[in-house]
């Protein structure tokens, strides 16, 4: 197979995917089409080697195969390319962005080539590649060990197998994993660390948001799940306002919206200096933000930080 698209919300799955293919080969170029032309790409592609190997070509951050648009002269280049391939190269586009199954190129991969779509895995199916990881590191841990680090990595498996690292470099020997050992290690540098720094965009405080960013990135959070918390937040804070500008009173705000008596006062406190039309706002940059990282258009970190300080400028 000459072409692949290879299509998932997860770089470890991607990734998985993207060596089976490749196998042990050297022989790899990568491009990135946030930096890089497709017409480079094609170029590269079209040339020949003297060794006679196959080459890999890997291209990430490829949305044309989705909802975004492809200038007509790189379509026609690419739907040439697709029609007479080199024999001697593999392309493997990697696309994050929901596959348009109308477009021409995106229906010839289908066809002729190989267009893998990898859905997100469930709770279970990530409990169990984690538990055979730690087997094949020669530790152990029980299934609510597992169930723990699953459930408090928010069902992420990418945000879950930085933990499962992290755990193995803690004990650096093999042994059981404790429990109590995991929720110190897990709950304190996610959970806690993930609702701190909500808090400090929130309470727009630029540097403590700006250095929790930074730790959080160490601990390979995505910048998309910090998104989605942060949206979280913003839209209980605009369904709060919302609601006592209707004159609705508190206690049927917080059956409306599942909270408790102390998460309620911690939101009046959030919400105070906000007018709804700025948590309108906010929630439309976030929204697009998400948008804009998943079709390609900015990288997911810069854009977060760039949205940090917007906000707390």
């Amino acid at each position: 197979m000459n072409v692949y698209v290879i299509n998932s919300d997860s770089y470890l799955l991607i990734n998985e995917k993207i060596n089976e293919i490749i196998k042990n080969s050297q022989n790899i170029t990568t491009f990135d089409l946030n930096i890089n032309s497709l017409e480079e790409v094609i170029i590269e592609a079209n040339y020949f080697s003297m060794f006679d190997e196959i080459k890999y070509i890997i291209v990430k951050n490829v949305n044309f195969f989705g909802t975004d648009k492809i200038k007509d002269k790189d379509n026609d280049l690419l739907i040439k390319y697709l029609e007479n391939p080199s024999n001697k190269t593999v392309i493997i586009f990697v696309s994050a962005s929901k596959l348009d199954m109308r477009k021409k190129i995106t229906k010839m991969v289908k066809d002729k080539y190989s267009l893998i779509v990898i859905p997100n895995l469930k709770p279970y199916e990530i409990e169990n590649r984690l538990k055979n990881y730690f087997l094949k590191e020669n530790y152990k841990a029980t299934d609510d060990t597992l169930k723990y680090i699953v459930s408090n990595s928010l069902n992420n498996y990418d945000i879950v197998m930085g933990e499962a690292l992290k755990i193995v470099l803690y004990y650096n020997e093999p042994t059981l994993i404790k429990y109590n050992d995991v929720v110190n290690i897990v709950a304190k540098s996610l959970n806690t660390n993930n609702f701190l720094f909500v808090d400090a965009v929130v309470n727009n405080d630029l540097e403590k948001s700006l250095s929790l960013y930074q730790d959080l990135k160490v601990m390979k959070v995505e910048p998309t799940v910090l998104i989605s918390l942060l949206a979280r937040d913003f839209r209980i804070m605009f369904n709060i306002k919302n609601m006592q500008k209707e004159g609705i009173q508190e206690y049927e705000i917080m059956n409306n919206l599942g909270l408790a008596d102390w998460q309620f006062n911690k939101y009046l406190n959030k919400v105070f200096p906000y007018k709804i039309k700025e948590l309108e706002s906010i929630l439309t940059k976030l929204a697009n933000l998400d948008l804009d990282i998943k079709r390609g258009k900015i990288d997911r970190f810069i854009g977060l930080e760039l949205f940090i300080l917007d906000m707390c400028s």
